[in-house]
């Protein structure tokens, strides 16, 4: 078996896929009034309409974290925390997301490593 996606609760569906589309530029493939699936690569990402939002963060694996970082901020995500380097070995930023999801973007500082 392959992980293939995960379910986030959110109280505004319609709010949450306009944000997805407007700074993460990704788009349902499906949506009605309760689910929406939103693919990222191999993975979807479900958004099922609910009273609470659900808290969960999202990451994103980056080969620069600045460089992505800044164009999701320039398409409208409130910054949480700005690119800094982390004693485990890798470059992270949070946004906010849609909700009470975050976004985080990711970035490997050992040589080898690839997005």
């Amino acid at each position: 078996m392959t992980l293939n996606n995960v379910h986030f609760a959110v109280r505004d569906l319609a709010a949450a896929l306009a944000w997805l589309k407007e700074v993460w530029h990704a788009e349902a493939t499906y949506a009605d009034e309760r689910m929406a699936a939103v693919p990222f690569g191999a993975f979807t990402v479900i958004l099922d309409k609910a009273d609470k939002d659900a808290p969960a963060t999202l990451g994103f694996a980056s080969r620069d974290c600045d460089v992505d970082y800044n164009a999701v901020v320039a398409r409208g995500a409130v910054p949480l925390q700005a690119p800094a380097d982390q004693p485990w070995g890798v470059r992270a930023a949070y946004l906010q997301g849609p909700g009470a999801i975050r976004f985080e973007i990711e970035q490997s500082l050992t040589e080898d490593a690839g997005a």
